[in-house]
């Protein structure tokens, strides 16, 4: 017995153009929307890496203003240092200037809360060294912790009088802490200033910066403070 399959009431012909029309349309559907969703990624991409450059060209602002400090930085850490290695237990502590140099906290939120899938669409020339430059950060924030910590402990020694020599130990080695801290930010803060260079950025400076702060950088006070000697009218002048 045959079976007779109904064909088409246009016939198979125009039935399969019909069917092609839909699939046509079906994939003009599909890479109209894969063509948005790639233009989209695109802009993503490039308000992403605006944003990103912003924040490191802030941070070369930065590391320019910790830069700017370092020559005092070390100059006044070498005298006090100088003095500790003469002073024995029959000499009191000076009146002493503790600070260490200015510097800014490094800039990170828009790193920190970046999309990973836009990141993934960057370049992979330029997804390493945006990676490589936040590696460095991460490094150089630490040492400018580690330096403020040093100073601070410092602080307590700003006070003139009898000195042991255990105390003399102390600050020698809160010293040596920021003196390290110090030389290792100096080779290290160059290695981030290629990077950036390499990603075509340059420093920026924040908004909220004063002339006044700006200014204070370049000033470099001795940290030893002259001596006081009483003058005719019962006070004291520096010598």
């Amino acid at each position: 017995m045959g079976f007779n399959f109904p064909g088409p009431l246009k016939g198979w012909r125009v039935f399969a153009g019909e069917v092609g029309v839909i699939v046509l349309g079906v994939l003009l559907a599909l890479g109209a929307q894969q063509l948005a969703e790639a233009l989209q990624r695109q802009s993503e991409v490039r308000e992403f890496r605006r944003t990103i450059d912003h924040e490191i060209g802030l941070n070369l602002f930065v590391y320019d203003v910790r830069s700017r400090g370092s020559a005092c930085n070390m100059r006044r850490i070498r005298d006090l240092l100088a003095w500790l290695r003469t002073a024995d237990d029959r000499e009191s502590l000076p009146d002493l200037d503790i600070y260490g140099p200015a510097a800014l906290f490094p800039y990170r939120a828009a790193w920190d809360s970046r999309d990973g899938n836009v990141f993934a669409s960057v370049p992979p020339d330029a997804r390493l060294k945006y990676a490589e430059f936040y590696d460095e950060l991460g490094g150089n924030n630490a040492r400018l912790e580690a330096e403020i910590a040093a100073w601070s402990a410092m602080k307590g020694f700003e006070l003139a009088g009898p000195i042991s020599h255990q105390e003399r130990r102390e600050l020698y080695r809160h010293l040596a802490e920021a003196f390290v801290a110090d030389g290792t930010l100096a080779a290290n803060l160059p290695v981030s200033k290629k990077i950036a260079e390499e990603l075509g950025v340059t420093a920026i400076r924040p908004d909220n910066l004063t002339k006044e702060f700006l200014a204070s950088i370049d000033a470099c006070a001795p940290i030893i403070l002259p001596e006081k000697t009483p003058n005719s009218t019962g006070g004291s002048v520096a010598n």
